[in-house]
């Protein structure tokens, strides 16, 4: 859960210049998984507490990554702590007196947030139909079927790359009738140089489904992200600036950053089509 506190943190300096901004992180079950997708798990997948914990997940997801909507999402953590198992409630629900008594202090803090790792491991074992697990490196996703079935994904990331990058994930569903890749779209979306403004303008073309981000070594490395995807293009893209370590910062600051390449003109994007 800490991923989408994460992005509420990061894009907190643009909320008045645009849409919505990128960046995320948190959970893989190492060594598990297919990576064409298999079932979301068997948790209680049918019951309507699980139904109910699932959608409260995503509306919190949708909530701060998209929204930007602290009231909305601390709503949505509360209907999520409701529905989930008591073990996971209990772990999660801290963060909600949290959240509102002091929402900087937890946007500002480092390292897990309490009730990250049950959160995430809960919505991966039990609210996707599909479960897609994908390995970052420099520079490419690995693991990322080119076809999926719509419905609930539930996208299980780890950052496999040994030098230091951060890598995000969004996800963007390109607009029907469009006739150019969405590879193509976005690069000439973006120009030059590499700025959040220009990535926040270009998602402007797409339809914003979800965002993931890992950060390079130690725990925090791994990310879970669950959307519901209907009928058509996606693309799977990092749009951070090549040297993430050092630039990070200054990226989502607002600066602008030349003589880099980002991490999609070095290949890392996936396009792929969901029937």
């Amino acid at each position: 859960m800490r991923n989408q506190l994460s992005t509420v943190r990061k894009t907190l300096p643009l909320t008045a210049a645009a849409l919505v901004a990128v960046a995320a992180a948190s959970l893989l079950l190492a060594g598990c998984g297919d990576n064409d997708g298999g079932d979301g798990g068997d948790g209680g997948g049918d019951s309507a507490a699980t139904t109910a914990a699932c959608d409260a997940f995503v509306a919190f997801s949708q909530a701060f990554d998209i929204d930007e909507d602290l009231e909305a999402g601390i709503a949505s953590l509360k209907d999520f702590v409701a529905a989930a198992p008591e073990d996971v409630a209990a772990a999660v629900e801290p963060l909600i007196s949290r959240l509102e008594e002091d929402p900087e202090a937890v946007f500002e803090s480092e390292g897990p947030v309490p009730g990250d790792t049950e959160a995430d491991q809960y919505a991966l074992e039990n609210c996707g139909d599909t479960r897609v697990d994908i390995e970052a490196y420099n520079f490419a996703f690995v693991g990322m079927p080119s076809e999926l079935e719509a419905g609930r994904v539930a996208f299980n990331m780890i950052n496999r790359t040994q030098t230091g990058e951060y890598h995000e994930a969004i996800l963007l569903r390109q607009h029907d009738g469009v006739a150019e890749t969405a590879n193509d779209q976005l690069v000439e979306a973006l120009g030059e140089p590499i700025s959040v403004e220009a990535t926040v303008n270009a998602l402007e073309q797409f339809d914003f489904v979800a965002v993931g981000l890992v950060e390079p070594g130690g725990l925090d490395t791994e990310d879970v992200f669950v959307a519901d995807l209907e009928p058509g293009r996606y693309i799977l893209t990092c749009m951070l600036p090549q040297e993430s370590s050092k630039l990070l910062d200054a990226y989502f600051a607002g600066e602008e950053i030349t003589g880099k390449n980002r991490h999609s003109d070095l290949g890392m994007f996936v396009e792929f089509t969901v029937e």
